[in-house]
């Protein structure tokens, strides 16, 4: 059993970001002894029961070295795209092959913005992730600079990085890049410390992150950004070097780099709360006593407690649940409206035999769930007072 650092005991899952500088030398080529060690320390903490998502950067800088007849100035979208069309496939072929040399299996998959903002999109995403990591696959991620714009774009793979470790409920987050950590200026500088933790709301005012590496487009600063974005969220990060012995298992099992500690009092339901920002109006789930009263004590919505539904919804929106005519939650559906209408008061084992597919057991999942309390306090204040 691996011996964790006291900050990451209980760890199940990991979102693992490595950036260009890690996997690249200077001229552009792959740096297959670091990308070895990468994967060699995920495929050892897959066979520990430790679920892995690795977002590499990488694909850019190793497909410039390949555009020798006409190369576009640096900062053009076209570069971009270009280089990122030829070395996306090099770099997936590197990771798989090197997956297979330790027994395991990889996967590719390729996000823009729109894959987190629009609902049924983000729904189908995280359900592939969640498939992969239930057969032990390591899914791989990328942004998809091939085809992305400005409008479109993530922004960097440090900020999709920590939206994945969102949308994948992660334990931690750790960020591989050029620097040991945090430092409270310029590593450059002889006196310049290193910071070996940061605890939740620290101020960063006096601290210079304008310094960047020559290949990505993040810097320190982007760096600490994506991490504050999971930090509030209950999920713990670290940022350490690519120069340690064991490029992943050293910062997950020793005291070093920086450790950021995410807020202790946070409220789970603002994680669901992101995924249910839009929620689509005049569309509601009736559901009988049974799964209400199952609802509330956090379980999921099966067919069999529905009773009707009313609207036009589709797979990935978010729908108002009602009990008695009265809105009490709301909730991602996994199915269409049409289809929860021939399913509904059926036992989950019959949806694939009725619909002739089965996207899950569940109509709606409880981690895609949010139960308003404050309406449901009111129904029982007025309850207690008719009686």
């Amino acid at each position: 059993m691996l011996n964790f650092r006291d900050e990451l005991v209980g760890l199940n899952r990991l979102v693992v970001k490595v950036g260009s500088n890690v996997i690249t030398k200077s001229n552009g080529r792959c740096d297959s002894r670091k990308l070895r060690i990468i994967v060699e320390d995920i495929c050892e903490l897959i066979d520990q029961g430790i679920e892995v998502v690795l977002v590499s950067s990488g694909s850019v800088s190793l497909g410039k070295h390949f555009l020798k007849k006409y190369l576009p100035k640096k900062g053009r979208i076209d570069l971009q795209q270009s280089a990122s069309s030829i070395g996306q496939p090099k770099l997936i072929n590197t990771y798989s092959r090197l997956f297979e040399e330790n027994h395991k299996i990889c996967s590719q998959i390729l996000l823009i913005h729109d894959d987190f903002r629009n609902r049924r999109r983000f729904l189908h995403a995280k359900q592939n992730i969640e498939t992969l990591l239930r057969n032990g696959v390591t899914p791989i991620l990328n942004e998809n600079d091939s085809v992305s714009y400005h409008e479109i774009s993530v922004g960097d793979n440090d900020h999709l990085a920590a939206q994945t470790a969102q949308m994948v409920n992660a334990d931690a987050l750790l960020v591989i890049t050029s620097a040991k950590g945090l430092y409270n200026k310029d590593p450059e500088h002889d006196d310049a410390k290193l910071i070996k933790n940061v605890e939740f709301g620290e101020s960063y005012g006096d601290i210079d992150m304008k310094s960047k590496t020559a290949v990505g487009r993040g810097g320190m600063s982007s760096k600490v950004h994506a991490v504050n974005k999971v930090t509030q969220l209950g999920i713990k990060a670290i940022i350490s070097s690519k120069d340690n012995e064991r490029i992943i298992m050293d910062p997950l099992l020793k005291s070093i780099g920086t450790f950021f500690c995410p807020k202790k009092h946070y409220c789970p339901e603002n994680r669901k709360a992101w995924l249910l920002s839009m929620k689509k109006q005049a569309c509601y789930i009736d559901v009988d006593q049974g799964a209400y009263k199952a609802l509330l004590k956090g379980k999921s919505l099966f067919p069999k407690g529905i009773l009707n539904t009313s609207g036009d919804f589709y797979r990935g929106d978010c729908i108002a649940l009602r009990y008695g005519k009265k809105v009490f939650a709301s909730g991602i559906s996994e199915y269409d409206q049409s289809e929860i209408e021939k399913i509904k008061q059926y036992h989950s084992d019959d949806i694939e035999q009725i619909l002739g597919f089965k996207f899950s057991s569940e109509v709606i999942q409880t981690n895609n769930l949010v139960i308003n309390k404050e309406k449901i306090n009111e129904r029982i204040s007025k309850e207690i007072e008719a009686s």
